[in-house]
């Protein structure tokens, strides 16, 4: 039987693996965010401070009394496509219930952004973690216990604002940003038009769809009014 995943023992022990998504990397081929539009995350290049709600979440205990932080902890999910990061929000739900508020956006960085690197072979046990910290179906108060540990204990040589990781449902990767508001931007194309795109229909709709076929998720419309996410932001 594997060992299960502990909590962390602080600080965290030196571990210099890190990964950087830089400029010259979102010029060439920008990363897809997955957002449901409301009060805590009103357009796609806003953090959210209303936490801990997922996996890699940082901000301040307790864990399990999400509120908007007030530290001002926030954070950003994002994969390297579309189809990774459909199924990062709607894998463990097994559907995806598009309201009219839920959207895609793809996002570039405007600096270079050093991610802890759990996607290299042994990063996760340098710090006393395990490879499942990434990907395992653990529990969501103890992996946002080992996020707040990363960015609180900072075990790299250089300061990291995320993780870079590996999609628990597919094997993309995925990166969760923290509190750096100033390193992102949506792409715009090129009549200036910001690339952030409804989902319920339309292109975005068509392009999730794609995305989506053969892995079992269906799309399904759901009325605002009967969208636990739009009733829970109110």
């Amino acid at each position: 039987m594997a060992k299960p995943l502990g909590a962390p023992a602080r600080p965290l022990p030196a571990a210099d693996h890190r990964w950087a998504w830089t400029p010259a990397d979102g010029a060439a081929a920008p990363w897809y965010r997955i957002y449901h539009r409301d009060r805590f995350t009103p357009s796609g290049a806003v953090f959210r401070s209303f936490g801990p709600l997922a996996r890699f979440d940082h901000h301040s205990p307790p864990f399990a009394a999400p509120a908007v932080d007030p530290d001002g902890r926030s954070v950003l999910y994002l994969a390297v496509d579309l189809a990774t990061s459909a199924c990062e929000v709607f894998g463990e739900a097994g559907v995806a219930p598009l309201c009219s508020n839920w959207r895609v956006a793809q996002l570039r960085p405007l600096r270079e952004i050093d991610t802890y690197d759990l996607d290299r072979p042994g990063a996760a046990m340098a710090i006393g973690a395990l490879p499942a910290l990434a990907s395992g179906n653990e529990n969501r108060e103890l992996t946002q216990q080992w996020a707040c540990a990363i960015w609180e204990d900072q075990p790299a040589t250089a300061k990291v604002e995320g993780i870079h990781y590996r999609s628990a449902y597919r094997g993309g990767r995925a990166l969760a940003l923290w509190d750096c508001p100033d390193g992102v931007e949506v792409v715009t194309d090129r009549r200036g038009l910001p690339l952030d795109l409804p989902l319920d229909h339309g292109l975005g709709r068509r392009l999730l769809l794609k995305a989506l076929q053969g892995t079992g998720i269906p799309v399904t419309p759901v009325p605002d009014a009967d969208c636990v996410k739009c009733r829970n932001s109110l």
